[in-house]
């Protein structure tokens, strides 16, 4: 399924870079989204730190959440997360960046599973989700003033 964003459909991964204030607010980019697939990005400091010096879960899984739904969304459905689970591997440190990678691995006519990996550029994964996105329909993105 390929996704050719026209007038009626706007890109959804431009809508999300622009409206998500929340991964803005984290630093959260999208690197890549098409086909199913996606790698976002997430600078780490102090403010992504749990109290032992590393790399806080929520933080983690707000990384995870952002390749689900850059992926979910890479072939034009409107798509919304409605399942998640996370699996910590491994402690990193919060500093650097870190990523995270999303495929879908199978799909029915609402719904789509993806497999996630969370990784420092150097290192192992350091943890892996597991997520189930429901298919909304083509174009049914929210307007807004500007849209």
């Amino acid at each position: 399924m390929e996704h050719h964003p026209g007038p009626e459909t706007p890109d959804l991964i431009e809508l999300m870079r622009e409206r998500d204030t929340f991964a803005r607010k984290m630093g959260i980019k999208i690197l890549e989204a098409a086909n199913g697939c996606s790698k976002v990005s997430m600078p780490l400091d102090e403010g992504t730190a749990n109290a032992l010096g590393n790399v806080h879960g929520g933080a983690m899984f707000a990384l995870a959440d952002m390749a689900l739904a850059s992926a979910a969304n890479s072939e034009g459905m409107v798509s919304v997360a409605i399942q998640a689970n996370i699996h910590y591997m491994s402690a990193c440190p919060s500093r650097g960046i870190l990523f995270a990678t999303a495929k879908k691995v199978s799909e029915t006519r609402k719904l789509a599973y993806f497999h996630i990996e969370i990784f420092p550029p150097e290192g192992p994964v350091i943890a892996t989700c597991q997520s189930m996105a429901y298919r909304v329909k083509p174009g049914a993105f929210p307007k807004t003033k500007e849209h």
